[in-house]
């Protein structure tokens, strides 16, 4: 049986879920190292658990893969910020901290509230 991507990721380190989206992207190593400025051998080891990557190079690397930074250490289940989101739907310009806050809160619950009742 095929596990759905969300699946895949849960309880994931994060060199796994590094792993896990580079692949999903068909990316190779060498390519995120050259894009990020990262050696080859840092990437293989941010994945294999053998090194942490600095605050900057998780930023870059979730900046990258269009995901929060929370999402790619395994603080989060939640792929995209709502930055991100709204990003994307050109309806965040403007907004003041607060409301980003708000929507990001009111995606939580939202994302809690019915990830709970898919599982009954």
């Amino acid at each position: 049986m095929k596990k759905n991507r969300c699946e895949v990721f849960k309880m994931v380190s994060f060199g796994e879920r590094l792993r896990l989206l580079r692949e999903e992207q068909n990316f190779g190593q060498k390519e995120i190292g050259d894009l990020l400025s990262v050696s080859v051998s840092s990437i293989g080891k941010y994945e294999s658990g053998e090194r942490t990557p600095s605050p900057d190079t998780i930023n870059k690397l979730a900046d990258f893969f269009h995901v929060s930074a929370d999402f790619l250490l395994g603080r989060s289940e939640v792929r995209e910020s709502a930055e991100i989101i709204l990003t994307r739907f050109n309806i965040g310009n403007g907004l003041p901290e607060e409301a980003l806050k708000e929507f990001d809160e009111v995606k939580n619950y939202i994302l809690h509230k019915y990830g709970k009742k898919q599982q009954s």
